[in-house]
């Protein structure tokens, strides 16, 4: 890829970087892949058994392909096969039993409440949940037969499935390389975002409270990105100098995202000082440029293993230099604000020359070894698991999985009743479906996809419509096998965009099965709205509200950082475990940063302590930004006179700020600064002062949310 760019290609991902993370990213490929193998299964079938006859195989390899997402080969082949396995057990038991209404309703609510408790693996089995439920509604669509007739739809179900299997696992042979290429790319543009969104710290008026809660999120959104990164690419990365260079960039990522938050915690007294104004445009532009420049490089590397970043990169950090130059030599400024601007622009360089360091890995061997030397890449890496303990403590009127899946099986019983009164069941399975595709443990999230359920089968139903009235033949065949990928691609990322994908690819089904029929646009668009009403009022049946999950996170946000504290601020402490320590630290605020979002969704009448609790999550980062600011300050000074003053003072701040951490016992009557006073400052040194106001921030914004949810 060239070096330059269009400027306003330039303008445009500044303006819209969500545009870019929507058209390019592995998603397409594996919405492309998937639509490929179905379509292959699909041709088969129908050459061999005719459209209607080959219609379980195809149905088979759909319900196959539901959990093929990007994973390394080894994973994927045990997850497509234990998650296929699973649904052929709950399609023949369907098929079996179809014909009597009474006990084919009481087997949807068994397979439902199964499939609902198969989540307590973890958010990557929600896939396999969804693995169980939507051959079984796809079953419901074939006729009724007899036990022969079942076996013969189950074997086809079976051969499309399996042979939809190896068609994945080949392409995902052929396409690694290019699949861990795009998963990198993907963590740069993640990153990049991130940059975009703390940009905002230094624009001038804006207010911090929203920032803060922007920040947080992209954070969470960036963990995420980070988390699937590290499935892939440290996948056995020893086996090919790509990979290892693939690999080390996500330890340095979190190195630069290390300096980039340390940076802020001088932010109070930058904004606060007048003279400081322009340090902050340097500041805010600079970081908008790195962000752009990362996208580049992102691209970059999806056509080159080699990816260069532009040539002009250094400009803005040079005017931030020069800035902070002038800032260091104006006497009328207090210390404070000098030092401030002084350490904040020395922690953003740093930050900046790990994308450098970045693009150093990504084209250099000895560069990527070195940045991986003396880590275990299997310590870091998330691998899925089907151990059945696992599910033990699931089976509990308390588990938040046990109570989804009872509000599962409920919803898709009731739907069954309403849909054997009207239609029959086998007419029915787009409610079903619709249900299925819906109900998830949170009601936010319940209600969200019930939105985009809605819309989306309205666009559907209105894009399939006009393309029966207006294209030939061939372009419905193109348009449905579309339809598929877009279905498939966007079901993580945009849910709205698969439900239009969803109900397109169903209604062209349904018109090429049968061109003589009319569309039924009208019908579809009933079953949705009956559908999502009944997902809607069993949402509200044993709820587990977020206020009864929040405290859990809370407290483990506690622990994380008291461990992150431990290790951090402990100079003697080996990478391996200074790494982990972060990573848990940033899942934590992560994860408690997903409850506050999903309990912003609930009705107003059970979001008990939602303020107090953002707080918390804001207290929580700016102490994780101190201990790392305090580590950088204390390494900084190895050599100088004052070193082993400041290690002292150091291992006395971090002895503190543990037990602070660890002693402290969340109840709804603690009031964080008023328990704990500290040794003098004497012992434990200005350097730390801030850290420790910023510890005891967070026991207060933690004892405020306690009051608050406890008389909320």
């Amino acid at each position: 890829m060239a070096q330059g760019a269009p400027p306003a290609m330039i303008r445009n991902w500044r303006r819209s970087p969500t545009v870019l993370k929507l058209l390019v990213g592995l998603h397409i490929v594996n919405g492309l892949s998937v639509a490929a193998g179905v379509a292959a299964v699909a041709v088969l079938a129908a050459l061999l058994f005719g459209f209607a006859g080959g219609q379980p195989a195809t149905f088979g390899a759909i319900g196959a392909s539901i959990s093929d997402f990007p994973a390394p080969l080894r994973n994927k082949a045990t997850t497509l096969s234990v998650g296929f396995g699973l649904a052929l057990c709950a399609t023949f038991v369907v098929l079996l039993v179809e014909g009597r209404p009474a006990i084919l309703i009481g087997a949807l609510a068994a397979i439902s409440l199964v499939a609902g408790l198969i989540s307590g693996f973890g958010r990557w089995a929600l896939a396999l949940s969804m693995q169980i439920l939507i051959p079984v509604v796809f079953a419901l669509s074939l006729p009724a037969t007899d036990l022969a007739g079942a076996l013969r739809d189950e074997a086809l179900l079976a051969g499309g499935g399996i042979a939809y299997i190896v068609i994945a696992l080949l392409l995902t042979a052929v396409t690694d390389a290019g699949g861990r290429r795009m998963m990198a790319s993907e963590a740069l543009r993640e990153f990049s975002t991130y940059l975009r969104t703390v940009s905002g710290f230094y624009e001038e008026g804006a207010d911090l409270h929203e920032i803060y809660g922007a920040v947080i999120r992209q954070q969470a959104a960036l963990a995420d990105q980070l988390q699937a990164a590290r499935a892939l690419l440290l996948d056995q990365p020893t086996r090919t100098k790509t990979r290892i260079r693939l690999a080390a960039s996500i330890g340095i990522l979190l190195d630069a995202f290390d300096q980039l938050v340390a940076a802020h915690v001088e932010l109070g007294e930058i904004r606060r000082t007048e003279a400081c104004k322009t340090l902050m445009a340097r500041i805010r532009v600079t970081l908008r440029a790195s962000a752009i420049d990362l996208d580049r490089l992102s691209l970059d590397l999806l056509s080159n293993a080699e990816p260069r970043l532009p040539p002009d990169h250094a400009l803005a950090s040079d005017a931030l230099l020069r800035e902070a130059e002038r800032l260091a030599k104006d006497e009328g400024l207090s210390e404070a604000a000098r030092a401030a601007a002084a350490a904040t622009s020395e922690r953003l360089i740093a930050a900046l020359s790990h994308i450098r360091r970045l693009e150093r890995a990504l084209s250099d061997d000895e560069e990527a070894s070195a940045s991986m030397r003396g880590l275990d890449l299997a310590a870091f890496q998330p691998r899925p698991s089907f151990d059945l303990k696992l599910l033990r403590p699931h089976l509990s009127p308390d588990s938040p999985v046990f109570r989804f899946s009872v509000r599962l099986a409920l919803a898709m019983t009731a739907g069954a009743i309403v849909t054997q009164s009207l239609a029959g069941l086998r007419h029915g399975n787009w409610v079903l479906l619709t249900i299925a595709v819906i109900m998830r443990a949170s009601y936010g999230l319940t209600r969200q996809r019930r939105d985009d359920r809605v819309i989306g089968t309205l666009l559907g139903c209105l894009i399939a419509a006009g393309l029966i009235a207006w294209t030939p033949l061939g372009v419905l065949v193109f348009a449905q096998a579309v339809a598929l990928g877009v279905t498939h691609g966007f079901a993580r990322l945009r849910y709205r965009v698969t439900a239009t994908g969803a109900s397109v690819m169903a209604l062209l089904s349904v018109h090429l099965a049968d061109p003589s029929e009319a569309v039924p646009v009208l019908s579809r668009l009933a079953d949705t709205l009956i559908g999502a009403a009944i997902a809607h009022l069993f949402s509200h049946v044993l709820p587990r509200w977020e206020f009864a999950e929040a405290p859990r996170l809370a407290a483990r946000l506690q622990t994380d950082v008291a461990a992150f504290a431990k290790t951090a601020l402990d100079l003697k402490a080996p990478g391996q475990d200074y790494r982990l320590a972060r990573k848990r630290m940033i899942e934590s605020l992560a994860a408690l940063s997903d409850s506050v979002s999903r309990m912003g969704g609930e009705p107003r009448a059970v979001r008990r302590g939602l303020s107090e609790l953002a707080e918390m999550l804001i207290a929580g980062y700016v102490l994780a930004a101190n201990i790392s600011a305090a580590r950088f300050f204390a390494r900084g000074r190895r050599g100088e006179a004052d070193y082993d003053i400041v290690a002292g003072r150091l291992e006395a701040t971090r002895d503190w700020l543990i037990g602070l951490l660890s002693e402290a016992k969340f109840a709804p009557d603690l009031q964080g600064p008023a328990l704990v006073t500290g040794p003098p400052n004497e012992a434990l040194g200005a350097e730390f002062l801030r850290l420790r106001k910023a510890a005891l921030a967070l026991l207060g914004a933690a004892g405020t949310y306690r009051q608050a949810a406890a008389v909320g």
